[in-house]
């Protein structure tokens, strides 16, 4: 006869089995939990980059609500400001009210620069009659170079759009060289029209024109030149701005370069200060 000891119970066997099942039960369900919560960490993560960025919007959105209310402020009280001045009808009153129409007023925006020629063509009305045509002239330039800039964005935009290709890079740029209106008109415009000259001469193709910047246009945000420089748009058009500086380089002195945000695709302005 056998041994009895030679077969476990089948009590024990089944534990063993059971035992068995249940580790890989809840070896199986540890996995599941650990693979849910990572999950529901990246849903998390997701829910809260996605929130971070609608704050985001919504803070920019907010500040630039107001910074047009702010803006809009703002020429508002100039306009009261010309009201008053010309109610006066004194010098000192119509200088100042134009100085800050100059200074606070942008010259890139449609609505301000309308109202900056709106403006001052007011004050020339009411202006004593020694600064009546100097005001006229001045709100002339400034109708004249609000309607050269708007050509100038026309046809960047078309110019972008339809690169053609050229020899040179930067013969797919238009240029506008500027020279400093006032005590050293002269010597900038002379200066002006050698970059124009230079810049034809070694880049076939190449658009290139000189433009006064009058005195009330420098005076404007954004400008404020008092030396000779070369601006360009900051992401897009440092190389060309590095090779235009280098073409107009002279003595070993080259231009200095300043980044400008611009929304002028193939176009480098050029100052002759």
């Amino acid at each position: 006869m056998g041994d009895t000891n030679d077969k476990p119970p089948a009590k024990e066997g089944w534990l063993v089995k059971l035992n068995l099942v249940l580790t890989m039960v809840l070896a199986a369900l540890g996995f599941w939990l650990n693979f849910n919560s990572q999950q529901q960490k990246l849903a998390f993560d997701e829910q809260k980059l996605a929130i971070e960025k609608l704050q985001s919007l919504l803070a920019t959105n907010r500040d630039q609500r107001e910074e047009r209310g702010s803006r809009e402020q703002m020429r508002l009280q100039l306009f009261d400001k010309v009201s008053v001045s010309l109610q006066k009808g004194e010098d000192r009153h119509v200088e100042a009210a134009r100085a800050l129409v100059e200074s606070l007023l942008s010259t890139n925006d449609p609505v301000e620069s309308e109202l900056r020629v709106g403006l001052i063509r007011a004050l020339s009305l009411g202006a004593p009659p020694a600064k009546q045509q100097e005001l006229i002239e001045a709100a002339n330039k400034e109708a004249t170079f609000r309607t050269e800039q708007k050509a100038l964005e026309a046809d960047v935009l078309r110019r972008a759009e339809k690169p053609f290709a050229r020899e040179s890079p930067l013969a797919a740029y238009r240029v506008d060289v500027f020279y400093c209106a006032g005590v050293s008109a002269a010597a900038n415009e002379s200066k002006a029209q050698w970059v124009q000259k230079t810049l034809r001469e070694r880049i076939a193709g190449i658009q290139v024109r000189v433009r006064e910047l009058a005195p009330s246009i420098n005076a404007s945000p954004g400008y404020g030149i008092t030396r000779s420089e070369v601006r360009y748009e900051t992401a897009t058009e440092a190389r060309a701005a590095e090779e235009l500086a280098s073409i107009l380089s002279t003595g070993g002195t080259r231009l200095p370069l300043r980044p400008v945000n611009n929304a002028t695709p193939l176009y480098l302005s050029v100052f002759a200060c």
